[in-house]
């Protein structure tokens, strides 16, 4: 069986390697895409298992992705991560297709759970 793929989608280098970082005790392939375009294109290259989403980006936002995302029913398991954790911009996210939500600032654990729960979700197709 290949390595699972995880894709970082947020516009801010140096979480994105905060993520990447996070992720290296997880058997995943990590890709990154610093905006909704590169997310796009991204997953049309290759679709991950997983793709962790940052709602707040210039251009097409993480709520933008998500809805088309959701619209072409990929199976892929889509975590938010944002510093807005509303109660209202939660259920919206996860209205919209969203599998988990993560709220910044977040400890390396909470990167490394959330993603293997979504990794043990997509593998069993629930």
């Amino acid at each position: 069986m290949s390595t699972p793929d995880v894709l970082i989608v947020d516009d801010d280098r140096l979480l994105r390697t905060m993520l990447k970082d996070a992720l290296a005790d997880v058997p995943c392939t990590v890709r990154e895409a610093d905006s909704g375009d590169a997310a796009l294109a991204a997953v049309a290259d290759k679709k991950p298992a997983v793709m962790l989403l940052d709602l707040i980006m210039p251009g097409k936002s993480g709520l933008d992705l998500l809805k088309t995302f959701s619209q072409q029913k990929l199976p892929m398991r889509i975590v938010v991560i944002s510093s807005l954790d509303t109660e209202s911009l939660v259920q919206q996210a996860l209205a919209d297709g969203a599998h988990g939500f993560l709220s910044k600032p977040f400890h390396p654990l909470d990167v490394q759970n959330v993603v293997r729960a979504a990794l043990e979700a997509a593998e069993a197709g629930s």
